[in-house]
């Protein structure tokens, strides 16, 4: 589903990727985890091309990109395999949830009004937010805000969703709900890269597990290959100084 062959990507002196070969299976779950700047969230972005890599080849579903020269074409054809989950959530404040939903079906993908509206509440309804479609983003919590950001990535079908650290902006007692729809999702197998600091999520949801540091792929393995016999010195430190995962509630 996803092949990732030699990415690079420096701002001006600093390395942040340094050749980075990656491969996601059909219907796996991959997460990464890491230190704060290891280039996490940049491997994300280079994916989907909201970073340009420096140089790589990047292959994702039905397109292939190399990173050193491509047209506008093969750029928009490699964005439509994937949809981005945000730390932020990155919701439309002016728009309804069912129309934060809505939009790209109806701009993007072409489908009749009618048409996106019966998939957006369906995919609402999925989320456990089908009594919120008509509120604003202002009226609702972060972690209903963040169901409705993967709701909308849902929507489009995509190849992959990309999560770059969903849970992070939320306060404590809401990061369960959305790990929870997050893992509904994964049990559908839905092939996803995400991109988190919640050790216990990853050990119970990924299906591979990637740890990173300082721009390169440490160590991977199954989650209980990383998380209980980690071969490397440096993934064995991170996961004794960040706690053993416990178990998700």
């Amino acid at each position: 589903m996803i092949t990732v062959k030699n990415i690079r990507k420096a701002f001006k002196d600093l390395v942040v990727l340094d050749g980075i070969d990656l491969e996601v299976k059909r219907g796996e779950v991959v997460a990464i985890i890491g230190p704060s700047g290891s280039g996490k969230s940049t491997l994300l972005r280079c994916l989907n091309l909201l970073e340009r890599p420096d140089q790589g080849l990047i292959e994702i579903g039905e397109a292939k990109l190399n990173a050193e020269k491509f047209t506008r074409k093969e750029a928009y054809r490699l964005r439509q395999q994937t949809a981005m989950v945000f730390q932020n959530y990155n919701l439309f404040k002016n728009k309804t949830a069912l129309q934060n939903i809505t939009e790209a079906l109806i701009v993007a993908q072409h489908k009749p009004r009618d048409e996106a509206k019966r998939i957006g509440m369906e995919i609402l309804k999925q989320v456990g937010l089908e009594h919120k479609a008509d509120s604003y983003p202002i009226t609702m919590s972060g972690g209903q805000q963040q169901r409705i950001g993967i709701a909308r990535a849902l929507a489009v079908n995509p190849h992959a969703i990309l999560l770059d650290e969903p849970t992070s902006a939320l306060d404590p007692e809401l990061v369960t709900g959305v790990l929870q729809v997050i893992k509904s999702i994964a049990e559908k197998q839905t092939t996803m890269i995400i991109v988190t600091h919640e050790m216990a999520f990853a050990k119970e949801v990924a299906d591979q597990v990637i740890f990173m540091a300082d721009g390169h792929i440490i160590e991977q393995g199954t989650p209980k290959e990383l998380f209980d016999h980690p071969k490397n010195e440096r993934t064995k430190r991170f996961i004794k100084q960040v706690g053993e995962p416990a178990e998700l509630i």
